[in-house]
């Protein structure tokens, strides 16, 4: 799709993309120069004080306590006194 570079170098992104993509107004892209090719990738803003939860080694340990659920591999207490109770074992 052709598009005109229009004031302040704006350039308008087609409908069908934005609703593709389910932009919005405000939303941010991040713009990138690829081998003379200008790529636009969606961007999700996060909070600072819950960056920690994106990074590999939060999402590993994610991916390890949702298999470790799947299986069966969790303990059922009735309250904290309890489960420390079994910790202490």
């Amino acid at each position: 799709m052709l598009r005109k570079i229009g004031q302040s170098y704006q350039v308008a992104i087609p409908r069908q993309i934005v609703k593709r993509l389910g932009l919005k107004v405000n939303d941010y892209l991040d713009v990138q120069v690829k081998s003379h090719i200008i790529v636009l990738e969606p961007q999700v803003m996060v909070p600072k004080d819950q960056v920690y939860f994106y990074t590999p080694q939060w999402q590993r340990e994610e991916r390890k306590a949702a298999e470790d659920i799947r299986k069966g591999r969790v303990t059922k207490t009735k309250n904290l006194k309890e489960l420390f109770g079994r910790l202490d074992r």
